[in-house]
């Protein structure tokens, strides 16, 4: 019998923390209500696990990891010219973090769960090979692919949604044709990265996409794109399981950036992914949790996204619809469309 359960973890990292910073445990302040769900009875709550040190280093290498170690225990500090933070907590933290991407796709791969969502922090996808940057420590998404990928997973398609461009991601794997990279991004933002004609390198040419966004773009952009780009792309690929980068920041009241998707938009977004799954990799999606900067906001899309794993119908949009109005990306998409062959 398939299972029609949904598996997560949670995993707040109290102690991987810098006051003032956004990136901080108050995010999953809001998260334990989640076995309070109307769902709650398909629930697998995973315990945290210890990540493989083959796992991850298949990602980052042992000098890279041993530098890193050495600065969380110098911390507090900052590991880039930015402001991704560490302290001496975390680079354990960041190893559960990526031990919770793990567990959660063993219990999907495993048939423990049909789908599941990885609730860590630090978050992942800025961080390269030998690189932190962007509150990102360690790559969880990447880990979990190479993971994925040596469990005989060959086609890997990610899914980034969050509002900023995963240039980590992209550059661990665009040279990679078993992982298909699909980013939507406000464009003009950190990393500056994502551009249109970014689509691989080699090997891999053609399996980045990349869909930068002007400011205000939103449920209608992305009602759009899930059409027009994803799912015929997802179609063609044909994956074997989605894993998919969800950062929370594109909402409209999201303090970091000034893309416009609602609640109700990234419900939608779900369904989609969930159907997608359902009709090509029966049902195997993994999502992991990247950015997302106002506690409540964060709380209820991940409900969303959460209740269209469920497949019950989610609650009302608490504080749809966006302000203002949408610019027009018929020209962007019809961009893509020529770059992408769709």
């Amino acid at each position: 019998m398939i299972s029609t359960k949904i598996a997560y973890t949670i995993i707040p990292s109290p102690n991987h923390n810098l006051p003032g910073h956004p990136e901080s445990p108050d995010r999953f302040q809001h998260f334990h209500k989640l076995s309070q769900a109307p769902f709650s009875e398909q629930l697998i709550l995973i315990d945290p696990q210890v990540v493989p040190q083959s796992a991850v280093t298949a990602i980052h290498p042992p000098a890279y990891l041993e530098a890193l170690e050495q600065a969380a225990a110098r911390g507090p500090g900052f590991v880039d010219h930015g402001d991704t933070y560490i302290t001496p907590a975390s680079y354990q933290a960041a190893l559960e973090a990526a031990g919770g991407a793990i567990a959660i796709v063993n219990a999907v791969t495993e048939g423990r769960a049909r789908s599941g969502f990885a609730l860590v922090r630090p978050p992942g996808h800025h961080a390269s090979a030998t690189r932190a940057s962007g509150f990102c420590l360690m790559n969880n998404i990447a880990i979990a692919t190479c993971y994925a990928q040596s469990l005989g997973f060959q086609r890997v398609m990610i899914v980034d949604f969050d509002v900023h461009h995963g240039n980590g991601t992209q550059d661990l794997f665009e040279q990679d044709p078993g992982v298909l990279y699909l980013s939507t991004h406000q464009s003009g933002i950190y990393p500056g990265t994502g551009g249109l004609n970014e689509v691989g390198q080699g090997e891999g040419t053609g399996s980045v996409v990349n869909i930068p966004l002007p400011p205000r773009a939103g449920d209608q952009a992305f009602a759009a794109i899930t059409e027009r780009v994803i799912t015929p792309i997802a179609e063609r690929f044909s994956p074997d399981i989605f894993l998919i980068s969800a950062g929370f920041d594109a909402h409209w009241n999201d303090p970091l950036a000034s893309l416009q998707l609602t609640t109700s938009g990234y419900s939608e977004l779900g369904k989609a992914l969930v159907e997608l799954a359902e009709s090509l990799c029966q049902g195997r999606i993994v999502y992991m949790l990247e950015g997302g900067y106002d506690p409540q906001d964060l709380y209820d899309n991940v409900m969303a996204i959460m209740h269209t794993l469920a497949g019950v119908q989610p609650p009302d949009d608490r504080l749809g619809p966006a302000p203002f109005p949408e610019p027009a990306i018929n020209d962007l998409l019809a961009n893509i469309l020529a770059i992408h062959d769709l």
